[in-house]
């Protein structure tokens, strides 16, 4: 497994993604449209897996399973399907 911080590009398919446990670490708004932070586990074409920070919607567990990548933004790294 390759752990990566500060990662430009990765695409592959998405196996877990990893929200907060500490309630603390959560944003608690009532707009889950709402970016979170969470912590992606993404195989690329290689069969690397890299785990990565990123932010996502509330509905973004739709994801598990499918091709994702990484998008570069102001607020951080977004997580989207391909």
């Amino acid at each position: 497994m390759v752990s990566m911080h500060e990662m430009k590009q990765v695409d592959g398919r998405l196996l877990t993604l990893n929200w907060p446990t500490l309630a603390t670490e959560v944003t608690l708004s009532d707009d889950t449209s709402q970016l979170q932070e969470a912590k992606a586990e993404i195989e690329d074409t290689e069969g690397v897996i890299h785990l990565v920070n990123v932010l996502v919607r509330w509905d973004a567990d739709y994801l598990v399973g499918k091709e994702v990548t990484l998008k570069p933004s102001d607020s951080g790294t977004l997580l989207v399907e391909k």
